[in-house]
């Protein structure tokens, strides 16, 4: 549960997890608590390398968050309702879109569409500032429908287009604070959008698009596919989920509290993790970067996530991510390699995870990692193989059983 739904557990925190037990775990996790600001001491000046700062500043506060599954929506968000700084020049635009996630984003989702529609960074990535009603931008509208509510089949070009002109006159401006509306801007007529007529504003486009009936299953797709595994095969656990958004107020923490329930009981499928999730989990296990700064961070391991194929805050395209067996490349698994050994070389010979390795307690390595059972006989046998405790930590990090969730 906390390798999906948080970052993992140090190994001191794992045997108090297990004492609480599942359900009182999940109440535990899911608690609600609003995570700390990143970036409240960050200089994100872009002259002052306040990209790479602005990336860094979220990955040293993933290690350190009291917040995991805030957080860790926070991060799922991100890859969803997805904007990059690929294209989004100004990190503080980011930055901003990320708070939204982090504080917002467990709460009703309409809402939550409402306002990633005018937020700053996504006006930007997705054309919507210069979205006017002479030549009205269909980027938004489209991946609105697409990717954010619907999913393909559930509308048609003339709603992408009518959604583009309901959307706008809105800008981003150059001074601090929300956008702005420009009235002059702005197609007044009232479009026909899936079916409704008179959708002339954002609360209008987004009303109509979240009562549809294909909006439901949607995000229980969405939210299966993060938390429990291969939605194909979890069709009932979708259904449910479905239900539960319906019924419980379009709250997405509602679901995914849910579909932790569903996950406890078993109904799961395993879940290969992506290289950011796995590197903040493997940090947080091991100890290594506790005393390291997120300066260091930076300079240190940014090209290990490009390598990987992950780096926060510059997803590879609106679509986000891509996920399961797509990670498990030889390029990207060479990646990893490279920063699990650089991760195991950092560990101090005082934590819990580097005594166990070099007293070759291969059943509680596995125990401190939180994985669901011992290692296989062929990495037992592998990690044997290795008499340097720091290499056999790399490869533990790096096994099979520890890639996935």
């Amino acid at each position: 549960m906390h390798r999906r739904a948080g970052f993992g557990l140090h190994p001191d925190q794992v045997t108090e997890a297990t004492a609480r037990g599942g359900a009182q775990e999940l109440v535990h996790l899911t608690t609600p608590a609003t995570p700390e600001d990143p970036w409240a001491r960050v200089d994100l000046d872009p002259e002052q390398g306040g990209r790479r700062a602005a990336i860094a500043g979220w990955l040293r506060h993933l290690i350190d968050t009291t917040t995991p599954f805030a957080d860790r929506r926070a991060w799922m968000l991100h890859g969803w309702l997805v904007s990059s700084m690929a294209k989004v020049n100004r990190p503080e635009l980011m930055v901003e879109q990320i708070r939204l996630f982090q504080v917002t984003g467990g709460d009703n989702y309409p809402d939550l569409l409402r306002a990633i529609t005018v937020d700053r960074a996504m006006l930007a990535y997705l054309d919507g500032r210069t979205s006017t009603a002479k030549a009205p931008n269909e980027n938004y509208g489209r991946e609105l429908l697409e990717l954010f509510s619907l999913g393909i089949g559930n509308y048609d070009e003339d709603d992408v287009q009518a959604a583009a002109r309901a959307l706008t006159g809105w800008v981003v401006g150059r001074d601090q604070g929300a956008a702005r509306f420009v009235p002059s801007r702005h197609d007044p007529e009232p479009q026909t959008l899936l079916g409704e007529v008179g959708v002339d504003d954002v609360d209008s486009v987004i009303s109509v698009i979240t009562a549809q009936p294909a909006h439901a299953e949607f995000v229980a797709r969405r939210v299966v596919s993060e938390y429990l595994g291969d939605e194909t095969v979890l069709a009932d656990a979708v259904a449910e989920l479905a239900d539960t958004y319906r019924n419980g107020g379009m709250q997405l923490d509602s679901v995914i509290a849910r579909a932790l329930e569903i996950g406890l009981d078993g109904f799961t499928t395993p879940i290969v993790l992506a290289p950011v999730p796995w590197f903040v989990i493997a940090a947080r296990t091991t100890g290594a970067l506790s005393t390291v700064s997120s300066a260091r961070i930076a300079r240190s391991m940014t090209d290990g996530f490009a390598d990987m194929g992950q780096l926060p805050l510059v997803p590879p395209s609106v679509a986000g991510w891509q996920a399961g067996e797509a990670w498990l490349t030889a390029s990207s698994l060479i990646a990893r390699a490279n920063v699990a050994a650089a991760l195991a070389a950092a560990t101090p010979a005082d934590q819990p995870i580097r005594v166990a390795i070099e007293n070759g307690d291969l059943d509680l390595v596995a125990q401190q990692l939180g994985l669901a059972e011992p290692f296989t006989p062929a990495t037992t046998s592998a990690l044997n193989a290795q008499s340097d405790p720091v290499n056999r930590l790399t490869l533990a990090l790096v096994s099979p059983e520890n890639l996935l969730a």
